[in-house]
Protein backbone atom coordinates (compact mmCIF):
# COMPACT_ATOMS: atom_id res chain seq x y z
CA UNK A 1 0.00 0.00 0.00
CA UNK A 2 3.00 2.43 0.69
CA UNK A 3 4.36 1.93 -2.12
CA UNK A 4 0.88 2.47 -4.00
CA UNK A 5 0.36 5.71 -2.53
CA UNK A 6 3.78 7.10 -3.30
CA UNK A 7 3.02 6.17 -7.16
CA UNK A 8 0.25 7.24 -6.94
CA UNK A 9 1.69 11.05 -5.97
CA UNK A 10 4.44 10.15 -8.20
CA UNK A 11 1.84 10.32 -11.35
CA UNK A 12 -0.37 12.96 -10.12
CA UNK A 13 2.89 15.29 -10.03
CA UNK A 14 3.95 14.23 -13.60
CA UNK A 15 -0.10 14.99 -14.61
CA UNK A 16 0.94 18.51 -13.62
CA UNK A 17 3.44 18.57 -15.96
CA UNK A 18 5.33 20.75 -13.36
CA UNK A 19 3.06 22.67 -11.57
CA UNK A 20 1.90 22.69 -7.70
CA UNK A 21 -0.36 19.69 -7.15
CA UNK A 22 -1.68 21.06 -3.29
CA UNK A 23 -1.27 18.88 -0.65
CA UNK A 24 -4.99 18.62 0.46
CA UNK A 25 -6.20 17.52 -3.10
CA UNK A 26 -3.22 14.61 -2.96
CA UNK A 27 -4.74 13.85 0.87
CA UNK A 28 -8.02 13.74 -0.62
CA UNK A 29 -7.57 11.29 -3.26
CA UNK A 30 -5.45 8.75 -1.33
CA UNK A 31 -7.53 9.11 1.44
CA UNK A 32 -5.02 10.07 4.02
CA UNK A 33 -3.49 13.26 6.12
CA UNK A 34 -1.74 16.16 4.62
CA UNK A 35 0.92 14.61 7.15
CA UNK A 36 1.24 11.76 5.79
CA UNK A 37 1.21 13.31 2.14
CA UNK A 38 4.47 15.19 3.39
CA UNK A 39 5.74 11.73 4.96
CA UNK A 40 5.75 9.85 1.24
CA UNK A 41 6.57 13.22 -0.18
CA UNK A 42 9.56 12.93 1.89
CA UNK A 43 10.50 9.49 1.03
CA UNK A 44 10.41 10.14 -2.27
CA UNK A 45 13.09 12.43 -1.39
CA UNK A 46 15.12 9.98 0.18
CA UNK A 47 15.11 7.77 -2.69
CA UNK A 48 16.24 10.31 -5.02
CA UNK A 49 13.57 12.62 -6.42
CA UNK A 50 13.51 16.03 -6.34
CA UNK A 51 9.75 17.59 -5.15
CA UNK A 52 9.76 21.23 -4.03
CA UNK A 53 7.33 22.25 -1.73
CA UNK A 54 6.26 25.83 -2.88
CA UNK A 55 4.45 27.55 -0.40
CA UNK A 56 0.77 27.89 0.42
CA UNK A 57 -0.05 26.41 -3.17
CA UNK A 58 1.96 22.46 -2.91
CA UNK A 59 4.24 20.38 -4.60
CA UNK A 60 6.10 20.70 -7.88
CA UNK A 61 8.15 17.33 -9.32
CA UNK A 62 11.57 19.08 -10.49
CA UNK A 63 13.28 15.26 -11.53
CA UNK A 64 13.19 11.60 -11.10
CA UNK A 65 15.65 9.38 -10.62
CA UNK A 66 16.91 7.77 -13.25
CA UNK A 67 17.47 4.02 -11.81
CA UNK A 68 14.28 1.46 -11.59
CA UNK A 69 12.03 1.77 -8.72
CA UNK A 70 8.30 1.14 -7.92
CA UNK A 71 8.04 5.00 -7.93
CA UNK A 72 10.07 5.58 -11.08
CA UNK A 73 8.12 2.61 -13.28
CA UNK A 74 4.20 2.43 -11.85
CA UNK A 75 3.26 5.92 -13.12
CA UNK A 76 4.74 5.55 -16.48
CA UNK A 77 2.57 1.95 -17.08
CA UNK A 78 -0.61 2.12 -18.69
CA UNK A 79 -1.83 -1.51 -19.13
CA UNK A 80 -4.09 -2.70 -15.89
CA UNK A 81 -2.42 -6.02 -16.00
CA UNK A 82 -0.02 -4.65 -13.68
CA UNK A 83 -1.54 -3.50 -10.81
CA UNK A 84 1.48 -4.45 -7.69
CA UNK A 85 4.69 -2.85 -7.69
CA UNK A 86 7.62 -3.99 -5.23
CA UNK A 87 10.94 -3.69 -5.17
CA UNK A 88 14.36 -1.17 -4.40
CA UNK A 89 17.48 -0.28 -6.03
CA UNK A 90 18.83 -3.52 -5.37
CA UNK A 91 18.15 -6.99 -4.76
CA UNK A 92 19.78 -10.21 -4.97
CA UNK A 93 16.97 -11.65 -7.82
CA UNK A 94 14.00 -9.99 -8.89
CA UNK A 95 13.17 -13.35 -9.94
CA UNK A 96 13.91 -14.92 -6.41
CA UNK A 97 11.55 -12.32 -4.63
CA UNK A 98 8.26 -12.69 -7.43
CA UNK A 99 8.79 -16.25 -6.53
CA UNK A 100 8.25 -15.65 -2.90
CA UNK A 101 5.65 -13.34 -3.55
CA UNK A 102 3.74 -15.93 -6.20
CA UNK A 103 4.24 -18.73 -3.48
CA UNK A 104 2.69 -16.21 -0.67
CA UNK A 105 -0.77 -16.00 -2.78
CA UNK A 106 0.80 -12.55 -4.46
CA UNK A 107 -2.26 -11.86 -7.51
CA UNK A 108 -1.48 -12.27 -11.16
CA UNK A 109 0.00 -8.36 -12.36
CA UNK A 110 2.71 -8.47 -9.61
CA UNK A 111 6.15 -6.59 -10.65
CA UNK A 112 9.36 -6.73 -8.49
CA UNK A 113 11.58 -3.95 -10.15
CA UNK A 114 15.11 -3.29 -9.59
CA UNK A 115 18.03 -0.98 -10.78
CA UNK A 116 20.75 -3.84 -9.55
CA UNK A 117 20.95 -7.22 -8.41
CA UNK A 118 23.43 -8.99 -6.71
CA UNK A 119 22.43 -12.38 -7.39
CA UNK A 120 20.84 -12.73 -11.14
CA UNK A 121 20.43 -15.73 -13.08
CA UNK A 122 19.67 -16.47 -16.63
CA UNK A 123 18.72 -19.80 -18.46
CA UNK A 124 20.92 -23.15 -17.81
CA UNK A 125 21.73 -21.78 -14.18
CA UNK A 126 24.22 -18.99 -15.33
CA UNK A 127 25.07 -15.84 -13.50
CA UNK A 128 23.18 -12.88 -15.11
CA UNK A 129 25.14 -9.60 -14.53
CA UNK A 130 22.89 -6.46 -13.90
CA UNK A 131 25.15 -3.59 -12.84
CA UNK A 132 23.40 -0.73 -12.01
CA UNK A 133 21.82 1.27 -15.61
CA UNK A 134 20.11 -1.60 -16.61
CA UNK A 135 16.87 -2.59 -15.60
CA UNK A 136 15.52 -5.21 -14.19
CA UNK A 137 11.86 -6.57 -13.15
CA UNK A 138 9.87 -9.49 -12.94
CA UNK A 139 6.35 -10.22 -12.86
CA UNK A 140 3.76 -13.30 -11.84
CA UNK A 141 1.34 -14.47 -14.05
CA UNK A 142 -1.08 -17.12 -13.15
CA UNK A 143 -2.63 -18.11 -16.85
CA UNK A 144 -5.26 -20.29 -17.12
CA UNK A 145 -3.41 -23.48 -19.16
CA UNK A 146 -2.22 -26.19 -18.26
CA UNK A 147 1.70 -26.93 -17.82
CA UNK A 148 2.61 -28.48 -21.07
CA UNK A 149 1.41 -25.43 -22.80
CA UNK A 150 4.11 -22.92 -20.81
CA UNK A 151 7.17 -23.47 -22.81
CA UNK A 152 5.95 -21.41 -25.55
CA UNK A 153 5.70 -18.33 -23.11
CA UNK A 154 9.67 -17.65 -23.32
CA UNK A 155 8.96 -16.41 -26.75
CA UNK A 156 5.79 -14.38 -26.42
CA UNK A 157 7.73 -12.59 -23.62
CA UNK A 158 10.72 -12.05 -25.72
CA UNK A 159 8.10 -10.62 -28.10
CA UNK A 160 7.01 -8.02 -25.66
CA UNK A 161 10.20 -7.02 -24.82
CA UNK A 162 10.86 -6.56 -28.78
CA UNK A 163 7.03 -4.38 -29.34
CA UNK A 164 7.52 -2.40 -26.54
CA UNK A 165 11.16 -1.52 -27.39
CA UNK A 166 10.14 -0.82 -30.50
CA UNK A 167 7.49 1.77 -29.36
CA UNK A 168 10.41 3.85 -27.98
CA UNK A 169 12.23 3.77 -31.33
CA UNK A 170 14.49 1.01 -30.48
CA UNK A 171 14.19 -1.58 -33.28
CA UNK A 172 15.54 -5.01 -32.37
CA UNK A 173 15.34 -8.79 -33.39
CA UNK A 174 14.46 -11.86 -31.29
CA UNK A 175 16.76 -14.85 -30.25
CA UNK A 176 15.03 -18.69 -29.67
CA UNK A 177 14.96 -18.93 -27.10
CA UNK A 178 15.11 -16.24 -24.75
CA UNK A 179 17.37 -13.35 -26.37
CA UNK A 180 16.24 -9.98 -27.90
CA UNK A 181 19.14 -8.36 -29.70
CA UNK A 182 20.22 -5.14 -30.96
CA UNK A 183 22.19 -4.83 -34.08
CA UNK A 184 22.93 -8.79 -33.31
CA UNK A 185 24.24 -8.58 -30.02
CA UNK A 186 22.80 -9.21 -26.79
CA UNK A 187 20.29 -6.97 -25.71
CA UNK A 188 17.89 -8.62 -23.59
CA UNK A 189 17.73 -11.83 -21.49
CA UNK A 190 14.39 -13.54 -20.61
CA UNK A 191 13.76 -16.24 -17.72
CA UNK A 192 10.45 -18.09 -17.05
CA UNK A 193 10.24 -20.28 -14.12
CA UNK A 194 7.01 -22.45 -13.04
CA UNK A 195 5.24 -23.89 -10.49
CA UNK A 196 2.76 -26.02 -11.47
CA UNK A 197 0.68 -29.34 -10.81
CA UNK A 198 0.28 -32.24 -13.16
CA UNK A 199 -2.94 -30.41 -14.95
CA UNK A 200 -2.63 -27.27 -13.50
CA UNK A 201 -0.37 -23.95 -13.84
CA UNK A 202 -0.02 -22.39 -9.87
CA UNK A 203 1.92 -19.39 -11.54
CA UNK A 204 4.67 -18.23 -13.79
CA UNK A 205 7.58 -15.72 -12.96
CA UNK A 206 8.95 -14.18 -15.95
CA UNK A 207 12.07 -12.17 -15.62
CA UNK A 208 13.64 -9.64 -18.18
CA UNK A 209 16.73 -7.83 -17.80
CA UNK A 210 17.51 -5.23 -20.28
CA UNK A 211 20.91 -3.22 -21.16
CA UNK A 212 19.99 0.16 -21.09
CA UNK A 213 23.05 2.32 -20.23
CA UNK A 214 26.34 0.96 -20.93
CA UNK A 215 28.74 0.64 -17.48
CA UNK A 216 31.60 2.39 -17.68
CA UNK A 217 34.69 0.40 -18.96
CA UNK A 218 32.32 -2.28 -20.74
CA UNK A 219 33.82 -4.19 -22.73
CA UNK A 220 30.97 -7.53 -22.80
CA UNK A 221 30.65 -7.41 -26.37
CA UNK A 222 26.59 -6.55 -25.42
CA UNK A 223 24.32 -3.90 -26.71
CA UNK A 224 22.58 -1.11 -24.85
CA UNK A 225 19.71 0.89 -25.26
CA UNK A 226 21.90 4.08 -24.92
CA UNK A 227 23.23 2.94 -28.20
CA UNK A 228 20.59 4.14 -30.75
CA UNK A 229 18.60 6.26 -28.12
CA UNK A 230 20.14 7.91 -25.20
CA UNK A 231 17.04 9.54 -23.91
CA UNK A 232 15.76 6.61 -23.16
CA UNK A 233 15.70 5.54 -19.12
CA UNK A 234 15.75 1.99 -17.15
CA UNK A 235 12.17 3.50 -16.17
CA UNK A 236 10.86 4.23 -19.48
CA UNK A 237 12.27 1.22 -20.63
CA UNK A 238 10.69 -1.34 -18.23
CA UNK A 239 7.06 0.86 -18.70
CA UNK A 240 6.89 0.13 -22.60
CA UNK A 241 7.68 -3.39 -21.85
CA UNK A 242 5.54 -4.06 -19.89
CA UNK A 243 2.35 -2.87 -21.57
CA UNK A 244 3.31 -4.50 -24.55
CA UNK A 245 4.25 -8.22 -22.66
CA UNK A 246 0.50 -6.93 -21.60
CA UNK A 247 -1.05 -7.44 -24.92
CA UNK A 248 0.93 -10.48 -25.96
CA UNK A 249 0.37 -12.31 -22.89
CA UNK A 250 -3.91 -12.22 -23.30
CA UNK A 251 -3.29 -13.28 -26.78
CA UNK A 252 -1.16 -16.15 -25.47
CA UNK A 253 -3.38 -17.36 -22.99
CA UNK A 254 -6.50 -16.74 -25.28
CA UNK A 255 -4.89 -18.26 -28.71
CA UNK A 256 -1.60 -19.94 -27.91
CA UNK A 257 1.47 -19.34 -29.43
CA UNK A 258 0.05 -20.00 -33.19
CA UNK A 259 -1.86 -16.86 -32.76
CA UNK A 260 1.68 -15.07 -32.27
CA UNK A 261 3.56 -17.49 -34.32
CA UNK A 262 3.60 -14.96 -37.70
CA UNK A 263 4.44 -11.54 -35.09
CA UNK A 264 7.61 -13.81 -33.91
CA UNK A 265 8.65 -14.92 -37.14
CA UNK A 266 8.74 -11.31 -38.96
CA UNK A 267 11.61 -10.27 -35.97
CA UNK A 268 13.12 -14.10 -35.99
CA UNK A 269 17.11 -13.24 -36.21
CA UNK A 270 18.32 -16.78 -36.88
CA UNK A 271 15.56 -17.92 -39.79
CA UNK A 272 17.33 -19.41 -42.53
CA UNK A 273 20.74 -19.77 -41.15
CA UNK A 274 22.92 -22.24 -40.40
CA UNK A 275 23.33 -23.07 -36.76
CA UNK A 276 23.88 -25.77 -34.10
CA UNK A 277 21.79 -25.89 -30.96
CA UNK A 278 23.81 -27.63 -27.89
CA UNK A 279 22.28 -28.84 -24.64
CA UNK A 280 23.56 -27.81 -20.91
CA UNK A 281 26.37 -29.94 -21.47
CA UNK A 282 27.80 -28.23 -24.23
CA UNK A 283 26.71 -31.46 -26.72
CA UNK A 284 25.35 -30.99 -29.76
CA UNK A 285 21.87 -31.62 -29.98
CA UNK A 286 21.17 -30.31 -33.51
CA UNK A 287 22.58 -28.79 -36.42
CA UNK A 288 21.48 -27.42 -39.61
CA UNK A 289 19.67 -24.58 -41.49
CA UNK A 290 16.94 -23.03 -38.66
CA UNK A 291 13.10 -22.62 -40.08
CA UNK A 292 11.81 -20.70 -37.55
CA UNK A 293 9.68 -22.04 -34.98
CA UNK A 294 6.16 -24.41 -35.18
CA UNK A 295 3.09 -23.64 -33.00
CA UNK A 296 4.48 -25.31 -30.27
CA UNK A 297 7.07 -23.07 -29.98
CA UNK A 298 10.07 -25.35 -31.01
CA UNK A 299 12.73 -24.35 -33.53
CA UNK A 300 13.26 -26.32 -36.51
CA UNK A 301 16.74 -27.19 -37.38
CA UNK A 302 16.31 -28.98 -40.88
CA UNK A 303 13.42 -31.30 -39.85
CA UNK A 304 14.20 -31.67 -36.45
CA UNK A 305 11.94 -29.88 -33.87
CA UNK A 306 13.84 -28.63 -31.05
CA UNK A 307 12.26 -27.91 -27.92
CA UNK A 308 15.16 -26.66 -25.39
CA UNK A 309 19.38 -26.00 -26.07
CA UNK A 310 21.73 -22.89 -26.89
CA UNK A 311 22.33 -21.43 -29.96
CA UNK A 312 24.87 -20.38 -31.82
CA UNK A 313 25.56 -19.65 -35.94
CA UNK A 314 27.87 -22.46 -37.07
CA UNK A 315 30.60 -20.34 -38.45
CA UNK A 316 30.94 -17.56 -35.64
Amino acid sequence: MTGARRAAIVRALLAADGKPVSGEVLAADLGISRVAVGKHVAALCDRGFVIEPVRRTGYRLVSMPSITLPETVAPLVHDRLWQRFEGGAVTASTNDDAKRLASGAAAEGTVVVAARQEGGRGRLGRNWESPEGGAYFSAVLRPNIVPMAVPPLTLVIALGVANGLASLGVETTVKWPNDVLLGGRKLVGVLVEMSAEADKVEWVVVGVGINVRRPAGDRSGFAYVEDVAADIGPAHAVAAVLDAIAVVYRRFVAEGFEGLRAQYAELDAIYGCDVVVRDATGAVVAGGVAGGVDGSGRLLVGKTPVSGGEVTLRNA
